[in-house]
């Protein structure tokens, strides 16, 4: 019986450079309530990719919770409870592909804004795994990670890209990633990448 070929191919995009008002323009409220987003709060991310958000207030603000609803690379619904801003800027942990809504525990007082960061990744493959290649277009010098478990999880393959064209060699027998295979990189470094997969 011949072999018959497992691999898979999924295709990344470059999302949106780094800006504090990509999701909602600052904004105050008057008690406990919904952010008003803007479009681009469901547009901003690239093909499989999700990206970190931020919250920015000259004010402090750190006493309201912001919680912040939406979708990650593949889809799937999440959430995630910010503590606000003192005079910065927070950051999600988790990477967002959509947001749907950003709502407060109380008043904002102090113009708010909430935009993205330049952390971007996504999800190769969420199981056990190989990856045999890749072929990527890249828009700048960067560097591109392969991570186990998680898109911030242990890095088992690394590359430094400069702009133009990659196609790098992998051993035959692929690198092993035994808890999922996830990508990461800042927003730029991409244009398209296609990875192969055992799938």
């Amino acid at each position: 019986m011949a072999n018959v070929s497992q691999v898979k191919a999924k295709r990344f995009t470059d999302g949106t450079a780094a800006s504090a008002t990509t999701i909602a323009a600052a904004q105050t409220l008057g008690s406990a309530g919904n952010m008003t987003l803007a479009a681009t709060a469901a547009t901003f991310a690239g093909d499989n990719m999700a990206q970190k958000i931020t919250l920015v207030s000259t004010g402090n603000i750190s006493a309201v919770t912001f919680t912040i609803t939406g979708t990650d690379s593949e889809g799937n619904t999440q959430e995630e409870a910010l503590t606000g801003p003192n005079n910065n800027t927070v950051t999600s942990t988790k990477y967002f592909q959509t947001v749907t809504q950003i709502a407060a525990s109380a008043a904002v007082g102090t113009n708010t804004s909430s935009g993205v960061a330049a952390d971007q990744g996504g999800t190769v493959f969420a199981g056990r795994t190989r990856v045999r290649g890749m072929h990527g277009v890249f828009g700048g010098a960067g560097t591109v990670l392969f991570n186990n478990t998680s898109i911030d999880g242990s890095e088992l393959l690394g590359l430094t890209v400069v702009s133009g064209q990659l196609d790098p060699y992998i051993p035959d027998n692929g690198v092993l990633f035994d808890s999922g295979a996830f990508v990461k990189m800042d927003v730029g470094t991409i244009t398209g990448l296609t990875v192969f997969f055992d799938g």
